[in-house]
């Protein structure tokens, strides 16, 4: 690529600096699109990108060595070092027959769990030595985010040895009190699955794992909290019903009754979250928190997942947060708007009525 390429698309990422985006985003026929608390806002003043410009910036991000294998999946995520300034988590991948880049900013700090917002009960869910804890949310959650503080805090006040599974690596951590190893899938390891069924035999006591990709590792995972181990995995849904409704469909009619019991018995906690703009126009965190009360058991081991959310409303005392409460609380303290809250309730109609009263 030309110098003049170069220079352009570090004027584009100074700009990511500068505005505090989070996300940029290259397709072919429209400008660089920046995600800027929460809003797509086009670059106007940069050309509008043509196929050409498209490779260009395919050639700054890839290294010479991985372009082989992005002609042959179509589908790339990498980890870009830019300049020592900034590491960004970049996914190239087709669609209507062009390239289109996406790059996600990645935080250099490892945000607190008090600083994400996180609910004091999220730090009990760490003290467990098995079990399974669960974050789930929309894309664009911060549960990388979460699951990373999660990690930090076990390795700043246990000794432990952690695995961390991820699609790229994302944030570095540094061995304090924990020795953590981080394996990259599609690098370190050929796939999720292969690398949870090493975990298996060997001597680890916790597990975590930035995503699921199908029945065969959410099997494994489970398989390894009743082996004893802390299994902490990001997860790609809704609600905490959803969430529990949607694992248990993953398995076969004769394995669903074992994955009811192994949640009913091993869930330590489940997490989810939004993002959420505030009035001064950042962002904050609003979650719903899933307990594993004796009643919540009982739901679960009968797969009466639908009948949780009234258990979750009514069960504040056992550290349970309906998501709907969470952004009533935010209402009240003056952090977000109602307009907010109602298009982030998982139920609207129910978030009107709680706002009104």
């Amino acid at each position: 690529m030309t110098t003049a390429d170069t220079i352009n698309i570090n004027h584009i990422l100074n700009a990511v600096a500068e505005r505090k985006a989070t996300d940029v985003h290259f397709v072919v026929g429209n400008y660089p699109f920046l995600r800027i608390k929460g809003k797509l806002l086009p670059l106007e003043d940069e050309k509008l990108i043509t196929p050409e410009t498209l490779q260009g910036i395919i050639s700054f991000f890839v290294p010479e060595e991985k372009k082989e294998e992005l002609n042959q999946t179509k589908d790339f995520k990498y980890i870009y070092d830019w300049l020592g300034k900034a590491r960004f988590r970049v996914h190239i991948f087709q669609q209507k027959g062009y390239f289109s880049v996406s790059l996600k900013l990645i935080n250099p700090q490892l945000v607190s769990l008090r600083d994400l917002g996180l609910p004091k009960i999220v730090d009990s869910f760490l003290e467990s030595p098995m079990g399974l804890i669960f974050i789930t949310g929309p894309f664009n959650s911060g549960r990388s985010t979460t699951l990373a503080s999660l990690i930090q805090t076990i390795n700043q006040t246990r000794a432990e040895r952690i695995l961390y599974l991820e699609e790229p690596i994302e944030h570095l951590f540094i061995n304090d009190k924990s020795v953590i190893e981080q394996r990259e899938v599609g690098s370190d390891v050929k796939s999720f699955a292969a690398g949870l069924q090493s975990a298996k035999d060997e001597d680890v006591n916790i597990v975590a794992v930035s995503k699921i990709d199908g029945h065969e590792s959410l099997e494994l995972l489970f398989e390894l909290a009743e082996s004893g181990r802390l299994v902490i995995a990001c997860l790609d849904y809704y609600s905490a019903i959803t969430a529990l409704d949607g694992m248990v469909s993953e398995f076969s009619d004769a394995k669903i009754p074992w994955a009811q019991n192994v949640l009913a018995d091993f869930m330590v906690g489940l997490i989810c979250q939004r993002l959420v703009p505030t009035v001064e126009g950042e962002m904050t965190l609003a979650v719903e928190i899933l307990t594993p009360s004796p009643s919540a058991k009982a739901l679960i081991k009968e797969g009466r997942f639908a009948q949780l959310e009234s258990i979750v409303q009514t069960s504040r005392a056992e550290g349970m947060i309906s998501l709907e409460r969470s952004l009533v609380d935010l209402v009240t303290a003056g952090k977000i708007t109602a307009e907010a809250a109602i298009g982030n309730a998982i139920d609207p109609k129910a978030m009107k009525t709680l706002l009104r009263k």
